[in-house]
């Protein structure tokens, strides 16, 4: 597994139920998971009703209610979505619906996420979507800084001199002046590509979603990367990368989230059952011959990360490097937890050593020697 422990500015502090309780920055966030198949106040503090103070609540939409797929794309534009359905989490009809505030929220907050390890932080605006979601993936935390670290050590010397002549000596791959080329599809609210516009890398941010392409140009610039090398491409994944293989461009690591199902900007059909396979071979065509690494994540498609991380096999035959996969989780904060549930103790007594650890998806990924 890969767990995402809470921060400053974000914590999970509950689920169960069917639901999940966030902290976004100030802001207390109530939405469905169906991943919580267990009781809210899983560890016995309080009596199970311990969410008070709720700032917003997702009401999923009932018969003609909410904000659904039928409605116009520019009321899902807003929502980050735009009329694209081919990217993160949009696989259900129920998860759309209506917030229920209890207090005035912005259209838009900041949220920072300290990375460690001396990477800068990566700062991204939460917004509350017709669809549940935020725009915020914190699971997604252990890739961002997983490829950060990947890209900056490609561009490390360890030639005492410096320059173009001492980076070739010592085996350097890129430089700052010829960074790594990323890819991000289906790339949504862009923590990623921002993630790795900080790192130093050249970023290709691609969404069919015009309203994801401008939030995504939106976090870049809280992050202070908008001058950074970057193209944002409204376009549909499949067509862009096929266009991308008959200019003959290569990309040195690439991002990739195919959703389960969805629809392009222009009404191309997606079924992973069907298009998964071949999608996969021609981003293995993308790849250079000094290709840093592969994310493949997963979300509601329903399959496992070892059948994710079979399709990456290929990639060790051929290049060698290693793989990893496991799901991406989300451990609950206990400090905040005791604290909304009266101040008691979360460490007294045997059952309540273990926080709880929330799953949220899968990924398999590849890296090179």
């Amino acid at each position: 597994m890969f767990i995402f422990k809470s921060q400053k500015e974000y914590a999970l502090i509950d689920a169960g139920d069917g639901l999940k309780l966030e902290r976004y920055g100030e802001y207390l966030i109530a939405r469905p998971d169906p991943q919580a198949l267990w009781p809210k106040g899983l560890l016995g503090l309080g009596d199970g009703n311990i969410w008070p103070n709720t700032d917003a609540i997702f009401a999923k939409a009932g018969n003609g209610g909410g904000s659904g797929r039928g409605g116009n794309n520019e009321g899902r534009s807003a929502g980050g979505n735009g009329g694209n359905a081919t990217h993160r989490h949009l696989d259900d009809e129920e998860e759309t619906g209506n917030w229920i505030k209890t207090r005035s929220i912005p259209d838009r907050w900041p949220v920072k996420f300290d990375m460690g390890d001396g990477l800068p932080s990566l700062n991204i605006y939460a917004r509350l979507t017709p669809f549940k979601h935020t725009g915020i993936f914190p699971e997604q935390f252990t890739n961002w800084k997983w490829s950060m670290e990947l890209i900056k050590k490609s561009m490390e010397s360890t030639g005492e001199k410096g320059g173009a002549e001492s980076d070739a000596k010592s085996g350097t791959k890129f430089t700052k002046e010829n960074p790594p080329k990323i890819l991000n599809l289906f790339g949504y609210s862009g923590a990623a590509t921002v993630a790795a516009l900080l790192a130093g890398a050249h970023v290709t941010h691609v969404d069919s979603s015009k309203g994801a392409v401008t939030w995504a140009n939106e976090n870049a610039e809280l992050s202070g990367v908008l001058d950074k090398p970057v193209r944002w491409i409204l376009e549909d994944a499949v067509s862009f990368i096929k266009k991308e293989i008959r200019r003959g461009n290569k990309y040195d690591g690439i991002i990739l989230d195919p959703p389960a199902f969805g629809r392009g900007a222009k009404g191309e059909v997606w079924k992973i059952e069907r298009d998964f396979l071949p999608f996969l071979e021609l981003i293995f065509e993308l790849l250079s011959d000094k290709a840093l690494f592969l994310i493949l994540n997963g979300y509601a498609a329903g399959y496992s990360s070892i059948a994710y991380s079979q399709n990456l096999q290929k990639l060790v035959g051929e290049r060698g490097g290693e793989i990893e996969y496991g799901e991406l989780c989300i451990e609950q904060s206990l400090s905040e937890f005791s604290k909304m549930a009266g101040g008691k103790d979360a460490s007294d007594g045997a059952e309540k050593k273990s926080p709880i650890i929330l799953p949220c998806g899968i990924v398999a990924r590849w890296k090179s020697n």
